[in-house]
């Protein structure tokens, strides 16, 4: 059936219009379907794509094809290009696998088609054209028009049907060559983007680099400085020491701490978080949520002071993952918050030197020169020796490694109590502890502590034993020599046993405090072991606790009754093992110079044999 020219360059130019239009491929391919019913005088038609694997054949638009049909020839029921026989071959497959136009005048007689004898009669079509999609590419599909009358095709027809499959070959390149473009575009809009934001982030980490200069100008400390990059990032920041104590916390709102220490012991961030390196350089490491990932992740960066480790400034729960510059960034904050603690510990070195001069001038028999003055100068330090101080000696016994920075450990350890004066006298660590609160928790914190960084007994050996001595109270500037005198004394008494190790506490012993100041070590332990010997062999031999109940006698105001509370046996035990030791030592308890004797001795005995740390 021919067709005018004005007719063919109305539907090219439809078709044309909808290609340019960016319509849907599907809308495309619906109007050549379309336009060939019209054109050719089919009652349907469809446009046929092959899928990516050139296996088959899927409607991608049509005309006049009911649901059901459509159905028939979707999904794993689509048409088979390459079928395993003639029972399941159709002409449109035919069509896209010969590359021509197939006809068949009438489907009953096209017994080559296996396919058509279920599909024909579903739609009630009686013959058909198949065309492929002839195109300047490999061949896309095939378009098919169907007739509900048996006819013979003249060359008119053939033709038009495959200029029609020529143009929906020509919108389907058309299109594919538009979405190409498209994603050109939208690659180069997302490059756009990328760029206008990667100078985003130049421009931010620039200006937090001059905030971070000008932060270092003003001289500001921990917290500003802290606070700073907790603002910048939009994130907790916190800073703390190489032990885990915290320094520094920002904001004072919707804080977040770092991941709790079973998220830091796990995996390989371990070994960069104590000893901040990764790969042989320092730098941030991303450290996962705290246990069954309920904290956030956090970022730690290394404060590192020449080779050591002297801190981490953390990064917790960031509005977003830190970019690789802002990265950076933190790495700077870290090296300012170096910087910082060094400043700190410069300071804390030349107090530990004034502190020294100031002990010579304190500490010097007989007492200060000019008592005023020496207290005018602690002040200056922020130290009031006005007040009742506890005059405490630390000694190690060994080598102290250079890490361990002794006025730093002391500071760290007496905090966040009221923090001692420290300095080195007559080869001794001094500490003058305020006596309110009482300091007994501190400087215990201390022995700790220092025992730990210079390695104390069962770790790798004996490569450093620590002694705390808690001496009197000082209550004027005259009192400090004579309070420093007794605590050495005790320190001595302990130490001509050997270094033990351990918390002596010296500084209520009343008149026994004579005997440390003023007695040698060797004859206190000599007078201690002539009256106690006999009830330490006794012991030995058969029990009977002697020591223990005169020492709870005496210490009771030689009361039998509150002993006996105190040992809890009863008040008859007590009475016979005070009269085991009257024949043992020979001497009579009713004696009030017996009694001041053994309790000098028992108090000899407990220095010299207290039990290390």
């Amino acid at each position: 059936m021919p067709t005018s020219l004005r007719s063919w360059m109305s539907a090219v130019s439809e078709i044309a219009r909808a290609v340019n239009a960016a319509e849907p491929l599907e809308e495309v391919l619906n109007r050549v379907a379309v336009q060939a019913r019209a054109l050719i005088g089919f009652e349907f038609c469809a446009v046929m794509l092959a899928d990516e694997q050139r296996q088959r054949l899927h409607i991608a638009g049509c005309s006049g094809l009911n649901p059901h049909y459509l159905a028939q020839v979707s999904g794993g029921r689509s048409l088979q290009i390459h079928p395993p026989g003639a029972a399941l071959d159709t002409p449109a497959a035919r069509a896209y696998r010969e590359d021509r136009t197939i006809v068949v005048p009438d489907v009953r007689d096209a017994a080559s088609y296996g396919r058509l004898q279920d599909l024909a009669p579903t739609k009630g079509y009686q013959a058909l054209l198949a065309s492929p999609l002839r195109g300047s590419g490999e061949k896309a599909g095939v378009i098919v028009a169907y007739s509900v009358t048996a006819r013979d095709f003249g060359p008119p027809e053939l033709e038009l049907i495959e200029l029609l499959g020529g143009q929906a070959a020509l919108a389907l390149e058309t299109t594919r060559l538009r979405a190409e473009q498209q994603e050109v575009i939208r690659e180069l809009s997302r490059a756009n983007d990328e760029l206008r934001r990667g100078r985003a982030v130049l421009e931010w980490a620039e200006r937090q680099h001059h905030q971070l200069m000008q932060l270092v100008l003003d001289e500001v400390e921990l917290t500003g400085l802290v606070g700073a990059l907790a603002t910048a990032l939009r994130a907790s920041v916190t800073v703390e020491d190489a032990d885990g104590r915290m320094l520094a916390r920002a904001p004072e709102h919707d804080y977040q701490p770092p991941p709790d220490l079973a998220a830091r012991r796990a995996g390989p961030v371990r070994a960069a978080l104590d000893h901040g390196e990764v790969g042989g350089r320092y730098q941030v490491v991303r450290v996962p949520g705290g246990t069954g990932g309920v904290a956030a992740a956090a970022w730690a960066a290394p404060v590192v002071l020449g080779s050591e480790l002297a801190g981490r400034l953390w990064v917790t729960a960031p509005a977003a993952e830190p970019e690789p510059v802002q990265l950076r960034v933190i790495e700077r904050f870290a090296l300012v918050v170096a910087l910082l603690l060094l400043q700190q510990r410069h300071v804390l070195d030349v107090r530990s030197r004034l502190s020294g001069d100031l002990l010579g001038d304190l500490l010097r028999e007989g007492g200060p020169v000019h008592p005023q003055a020496v207290l005018d100068r602690a002040a200056a330090i922020g130290h009031d020796l006005s007040r009742p101080h506890v005059v405490a000696l630390l000694a190690v016994d060994g080598v102290v490694p250079t890490t361990a920075r002794l006025p730093e450990l002391v500071r760290a350890a007496a905090e966040p109590g009221p923090l001692p004066l420290v300095g080195s006298y007559d080869g001794l660590h001094v500490l003058l502890q305020p006596a309110e609160p009482d300091p007994g928790d501190a400087l215990r914190r201390v022995l700790a502590k220092t025992a730990q960084a210079v390695g104390g007994r069962g770790v790798g050996g004996v490569s450093g034993v620590v002694t705390m001595v808690a001496g009197p109270v000082a209550r004027d500037a005259a009192g400090y020599a004579t309070a420093f005198r007794v605590a050495r004394g005790a320190l001595a008494l302990h130490l001509s046993g050997g270094p033990d190790g351990g918390f002596i506490d010296a500084g209520a012993l009343g008149l026994s405090a004579l005997l440390l100041e003023t007695g040698a070590p060797d004859a206190l332990r000599r007078f201690s072991a002539r009256l106690l010997e006999p009830l330490e062999a006794h012991e030995q031999r058969r029990g009977g606790d002697l020591i223990a109940t005169l020492s709870a006698w005496l210490a009771a105001g030689c009361s039998t009754a509150a002993a006996a509370q105190a040992l809890v046996v009863h008040r008859n035990t007590v009475t016979y093992r005070l009269g085991r030791v009257e024949q043992l030592t020979g001497r009579r308890l009713a004696d009030s110079s017996t009694r001041l004797e053994l309790q000098m001795a028992l108090m000899i005995r407990d220095i010299a044999e207290v039990n290390p740390v």
